[in-house]
Order: C-alpha cells, then sequence, then structure tokens
C-alpha cells in the first residue's frame, strides 16, 4: 500500500501557505551561467571559520587578465547559456571595487558590441563583508548599475554570535562596523538576504541570531554549518534543540509567512530518489572561475587558496583556454558516484549537501569522487527539528508540507483487531489496546528514526483520544468508514477503509479510499468501486486473502467495465479519477507499493517491532526488535528491497501490490511472489495500457506483453531443458 499527500483526506484545508520552508530560487535559475572573478585574495577581515585559508594581501586580478576572459568567453569554444551572473568575491571584493566597475564596463560594452543576449540578460553579483560597504567608491558602484547588481552582505546574527567568529586581524569584532552599515544597504534593496555560517562554539547563539536578523528587516537568512571536522559530542543535539526552540518561536507568532530561513526546506529528507542520484548538489564544472593569475577553475574552492590537503586543480586559463578533458570528470559527477553506500541508502539522504572541492581535499586519493561525512549528525538532526516544525504547522494551522518527502513509514497498530488495509485479513479480537504510554514511546521512536506515523485503528470500536503530544507529529489514520464522524471531528488527516457494507454510507467528499473485498466477491468489485468513487477522487483495491484459486477471468471483466468508466467520465465530464490498479501505471516509474521490512516497519500492541502487520498478527514469535533497544533486527533485510527481487525487478506492471508475507507463505521466500499474484498484476498492466492507450492517444504508450508470467523471461534466459519448472 502506497500513501502520498495527495491520497490524503484532511479535516480542514487552509488556503494559507508558508514562506519559512521554501527557498528562493536565484535570477534565472538554471538558465544562467555563473562567471565568478577572484578580484583579490586578500581581506580586511579574518574569520575564524574561513574556507579561505591562504589569504595573501598581494595577489588581485589584473583586469588586462579579466578582460582576456571576458573575451574568451564570448568566443564559441564553449556553451553559453542565455543569461549570465557576473560573479566577484574574494578574499574581501569590495576592497578593489575599481577592478570589478573596470571588468564590468568591459562585459557590457563587449556584449553591445557582439549584438549579444548577454547585454540584457546579465546580473552583477557581490559578496561582501560590509566593513567598507559605505565608502563612496563602492556607493559610486551600486548607483552606476542600479537594477542590475545584487549584494548580500554578511551580518552572522546577534553580536555575541557575530564577534566570535567575524573579527578584524587583530581580533577585535566586526560587528558595530559592518552593523552601523545594514540600513543603509536595506534603504537600497529589497529582499535582501545575508549568509550565516555556524559552527561548533557558537551553536547555542543559532534562534537568537536568526530571530535578531529577522527583526532587522532581512527576511531572508541563508544559513548553513561548516562541512570541517569540528563537530563535538552533543552538538547535534544543541542545534536540533535551537531549531525547535525557533520553531516554536515561529509557530506561536504566527511567523510562518512572514520569513525565510535556509535551515528550514521543505525538500529535506527521505531517500534518494534516481533523479537525485543521477545528478549532483554542487555546481563545481557547471561554473567558471577566474583568479588573479588567470588560471581558471570549476570552483573557487578549488583554487590553492581555500586547499589544505591537496594541490588546486584548475581546468585552463585565459592564454591556452579552457581544457575540456578535465571538465570532464564534473560532468559525470554525480551523487551516485560521489557517494558509499551509506550515503545513497540513508534514509534522509535527500538535501544533505557537500562541496566538491571539500571533498576532494578530504579525499584519501586525489579525486573528486570521494564525500567527506562530518556534517552526517548535524543533517539529521535538521532533518528531525523539520519534521517538528512542519507536523506543528500542519496539526495548528491546517497548513500542510506541499513537498512530501517521508518514505519510510511505522505503522502503529493499536489494537490487535486493527482494520485490514493490505492484503492479510486481520479477524482477531480486541485483546491488547495500545496505551497513550506506548503511543509516545513509538512516537518517539519515528521521531528519532525518521518514520512517518501511520496509526491503524480497530475495526470494532473507535478507539482514540487526543494528547497534547500528538501535535508534535503529523500523524495519517487509517480507520474504518464506518467511524467517518469521528474521523472528520477528531483527525486531521485519514483514509477510510470501506467493505461492501459500507460503500452507501454518507461520508462527505474524499480524497482517497481503501476499498477491502474478498476474491470470492470480486464479482461485485466494479459496482463496489463505483459507489466510493462518487465521493472520492481515488481508490485503492485491496483484495483480502488473495490465493491460486482467484477467478482471474471475472477480475478481469470487472477491471475492464471500470476502466470504461473512467475513460466516461474523463471524456464526458473531464474528471479524472483515480484507481490504483488501472491508473497508477501512467505516472509511476518503479515498484513501491509493499515495502515492508525496508521501508516499513510495524509497531504492535505488545511493544514489539514486526515487518507488517500479517507478520504479528501470524506469528508474534517474528519481532524484529522494540523502540527501545538499538538497530532492528531483521535479518536478511536486503531480500525486502527491489534490488534482490528477481521476478519484480524485471517486471513493469509497478501498479502490482505483491506482498511480501503473501510471498512467504506462497513460495517460501520473502522476494518471490506466486504466480497468481503475478497473473494478477498483469491482468490489471494489460487494463493499464489500454486505459493509458484510449485516455491519451497520442503519449507514449505502454509496451503490450506476450506473456503471463514473468518467470517465463528468466526461464527462457536459464534455458528450459534443464529441471522441470512448467
Amino acid at each position: 500500500m502506497q500513501w502520498d499527500s495527495k491520497t490524503i483526506n484532511y479535516k480542514t484545508y487552509n488556503k494559507e501557505s508558508y514562506t519559512l520552508g521554501k527557498i528562493l530560487e536565484p535570477w534565472k535559475s538554471g538558465e544562467a551561467q555563473y562567471l565568478t572573478f577572484i578580484v583579490t585574495e586578500d581581506c580586511n577581515l579574518r574569520c575564524k571559520y574561513c574556507y579561505i585559508t591562504h589569504k595573501s594581501n598581494n595577489k588581485k586580478l589584473d583586469v588586462d587578465i579579466a578582460k582576456k576572459f571576458i573575451d574568451y568567453i564570448f568566443t564559441d569554444n564553449i556553451t553559453r547559456q542565455g543569461a549570465v551572473v557576473l560573479d566577484f568575491i574574494g578574499g574581501e571584493p569590495l576592497i578593489e571595487v575599481g577592478i570589478i566597475d573596470e571588468i564590468t564596463d568591459y562585459f557590457k560594452i563587449k556584449a553591445l558590441e557582439n549584438n549579444d543576449d548577454w547585454y540584457w540578460n546579465y546580473r552583477i553579483n557581490v559578496t561582501t563583508n560590509g566593513v567598507n560597504y559605505s565608502d563612496d567608491d563602492v556607493q559610486k558602484f551600486i548607483k552606476k548599475n542600479k537594477g542590475k547588481i545584487s549584494i548580500g552582505i554578511t551580518l552572522d546574527g546577534i553580536k555575541e554570535k557575530h564577534d566570535l567568529q567575524r573579527v578584524f586581524p587583530d581580533g577585535s569584532g566586526s560587528f558595530d562596523t559592518i552593523f552601523n552599515n545594514i540600513p543603509l544597504w536595506l534603504s537600497q534593496f529589497v529582499n535582501v538576504n545575508t549568509k550565516v555560517t555556524f559552527a561548533s562554539d557558537d551553536l547555542k547563539y543559532l534562534k537568537d541570531s536568526i530571530i535578531f536578523l529577522w527583526q532587522q528587516g532581512i527576511y531572508d537568512v541563508a544559513a548553513n554549518v561548516v562541512f570541517e571536522d569540528v563537530w563535538k559530542e552533543k552538538d547535534d543535539e544543541i542545534f536540533e534543540n535551537q531549531l525547535r526552540e525557533l520553531a516554536d518561536y515561529v509557530i506561536e507568532n504566527k511567523l510562518y509567512d512572514k520569513f525565510r530561513c535556509t535551515l528550514f526546506d521543505e525538500n529535506l529528507g527521505g531517500y534518494y530518489s534516481k533523479d537525485d542520484l543521477d545528478r549532483t548538489f554542487c555546481g563545481a564544472g557547471h561554473m567558471i572561475a577566474l583568479g588573479p593569475d588567470g588560471k581558471i577553475y570549476p570552483c573557487i574552492r578549488y583554487k590553492d587558496y581555500s586547499l589544505n590537503k591537496k594541490d588546486e586543480w584548475d581546468i585552463g586559463n585565459v592564454f591556452d583556454g579552457i581544457n575540456m578533458e578535465k571538465v570532464r570528470p564534473f560532468k559525470v559527477a554525480m551523487a551516485k558516484y560521489q557517494s558509499d553506500q551509506e550515503c545513497i541508502n540513508c534514509e534522509v539522504a535527500n538535501g544533505c549537501g557537500f562541496c566538491q572541492a571539500f571533498n576532494y581535499d578530504e579525499a584519501d586519493t586525489p579525486t573528486n569522487f570521494s564525500r567527506a561525512k562530518y556534517i552526517c549528525k548535524m543533517h539529521k538532526a535538521r532533518i528531525r527539528a523539520n519534521n517538528y516544525y512542519f507536523a506543528r504547522l500542519f496539526n495548528e494551522y491546517g497548513i500542510r508540507k506541499e513537498a512530501e518527502q517521508y518514505e519510510k513509514k511505522l505503522i502503529f497498530l493499536l489494537s490487535d483487531d486493527y482494520v485490514s488495509f493490505c492484503q492479510n485479513s486481520n479477524n482477531e479480537y480486541e485483546t491488547q489496546i495500545m496505551d497513550d504510554k506506548d503511543i509516545i514511546n513509538g512516537l518517539n521512536y519515528a521521531y528519532n528514526n525518521f518514520y512517518k506515523p501511520i496509526f491503524v485503528h480497530s475495526q470494532n470500536k473507535f478507539l482514540f483520544d487526543m494528547i497534547p503530544e500528538y501535535q508534535n507529529h503529523q500523524i495519517l489514520h487509517i480507520l474504518p468508514a464506518k467511524f467517518y464522524k469521528q474521523a472528520f471531528s477528531k483527525l486531521n488527516d485519514f483514509v477510510l477503509v470501506f467493505t461492501k457494507e459500507d460503500i452507501n454510507l454518507d461520508v462527505g467528499k474524499l480524497s482517497n479510499a481503501i476499498l477491502n473485498i474478498e476474491q470470492e466477491n470480486i464479482n461485485e468489485l466494479c459496482k463496489n468501486v463505483i459507489h466510493i468513487l462518487e465521493k472520492s477522487d481515488r481508490v485503492n483495491i485491496n483484495i483480502l486473502n488473495l490465493n491460486k484459486n482467484f477467478d482471474f477471468e471475472v477480475y478481469e471483466k470487472q477491471l475492464l467495465e471500470l476502466k470504461d468508466y473512467l475513460l466516461t467520465l474523463w471524456k464526458e465530464e473531464r474528471c479524472f479519477k483515480e484507481l490504483n490498479v488501472i491508473t497508477d501505471l501512467s505516472f509511476i516509474g518503479e515498484h513501491n507499493n509493499c515495502q515492508a521490512g525496508s521501508k516499513t516497519i510495524t509497531y504492535a500492541p505488545n511493544g514489539k517491532l514486526y515487518i507488517c502487520p500479517a507478520f504479528y498478527s501470524k506469528n508474534k514469535q517474528d519481532a524484529i526488535g522494540d523502540v527501545f533497544v538499538g538497530p532492528i533486527e531483521n535479518k536478511n533485510k536486503h531480500l525486502f528491497t527491489l534490488d534482490y527481487q528477481p521476478i519484480c525487478n524485471i517486471c513493469d506492471a509497478y501498479q502490482c501490490t505483491s506482498c511480501a508475507f503473501l510471498n512467504r507463505n506462497s513460495t517460501n521466500e520473502v522476494n518471490v511472489p506466486p504466480s497468481y499474484q503475478c497473473k494478477k498484476g498483469l491482468i490489471e498492466r494489460e487494463i493499464s495500457r489500454q486505459y493509458n492507450e484510449e485516455s491519451s492517444p497520442t503519449k507514449k504508450g505502454i509496451e503490450k506483453l506476450d506473456y503471463v508470467d514473468p518467470i517465463e523471461i528468466i526461464s527462457n534466459r536459464t534455458g528450459p531443458s534443464i529441471g522441470f519448472y512448467k
């Protein structure tokens, strides 16, 4: 069974949105080429956490070198984007504002002479510490380029935090000097942002610093923790607590739509997707950086002034141009090649940032295909705090996170007589009920281990009362349709489970519903589904106790009728309804239904953890752990993953609800489905193919298959002459 944000029923729908948790896209994002100019290696500060560890006061960019670089950029030797950002950095770039002025003038003249689109599509970007922001030369440059320039001043927060790190060469703090320039900066630019960096010794100031910056009128705060190996024991706890306190402040003062801070991000968490693994999260090799001596780098951090252990990595120079052979490693520097298995399989990998150049500097060999992992615990702390923030946002204001990243799920069986919601039919009586204390223990376990909590209710009694601790978690409830009044009055988000006895209930408008149907009643499938689709946008069909006696012929006829019904709705009423076994194949590209034993586990009323509800109900001795003791002991856990499912691996019937428990009971292996499961899945696939073809004739179709069991493919590969399998 798969749940996502669009298939959940919400008690309330709040049209308000949030800004805290969203990241502003930079100008012409995905369209602009970044050209970085290191105008000087010198700086008027000596910030303790700065990655530029080898500052030099005698290296600044020669204007003629910069001009030669610009000339080269305008040639056909490189592929250019439709827009460009001229990015100026140091050291401290504004101590050489005259050089910046000459470079930008030359660029504009060159673009005009060439009648190039860049003349209209450029921006100037300067990152400064703000010490000399009010100087006359700086102000003249800003006025000259008004409307085309963006300047970010780095103010680290409250004075205590700022002066701890951002100091002058003599060790004195720079806060007062920089803060005096903030009003002028705010008067000249709208939607300004500042960058704040946190290290081990200043984490305690995080909450107060972010709030302070917001109070100054800096509504967008880009914050991060350093990548270096500086983190001490319990730093992650301090980090998480500071973020949670900041979240509380935002929620309690209803500021979620007023400010931004990059430490909160709706896209954080969850496993890497295939797309994630096929790209990188660092711009090195896509941007171009020019050093003072004319060397060209894939990023400024590959220059020697920011490397401590490795030689610098240049990709050319202004005299000879860029050596494209040296760029090739960056074109293929995808996350899956830069990460080890720990990172690839991490449950919260998404959003974990890294710097390729820092990875290169820290690698055991001089390679770009490595990854430093010093911030691992800090990233996980950030994820937990983000989950806390978005849960409170939803529970208190009815505003749900638009990007749903949960992939791991912890299923709470609130009683032994829980309602069936997957292929296993539960016929147990109420013998054990999970009390509030056990539920809270389970929620703490889910929070600390990045599981989305799913509460499965009793099929006979509504045994649920809200307690304050629930406000800190976004909980999905699965309960019988007959309790729909309690669901709408007491629960925030839920899915109702229908049987044939419930289809006429007046439950109101639903987003999603589950239909439980016994295989002996499959001839009533179409009628029951249509009844539910009249009140729900989506139905998930759940055939209980599937076995070899299943009537495939009747099932196929019922699905064909449902296909025609869905097509009629679409063609005549422009009403799109979803039915998992027919419509899902049109928009999913991999198997993702039964994840029991890998990304989903079950917490039972006896306090133990199980692979899934069926493993609990059928044999309570099959526990794989509990919420108090260490890691889950699921032996041969890999067998529950798609990579180790030999039949499913070669099959594209992605809508199939292959069940690990059914597999084990039928074939003795959790990763090998029985033939009747495969036959059912391929019937659904064929009906899906027809639906896709008839609903979107111009859309690329699903291939028609000439077999009824995927094992035929394997048999053909291994040869039919050996063995006795029919």
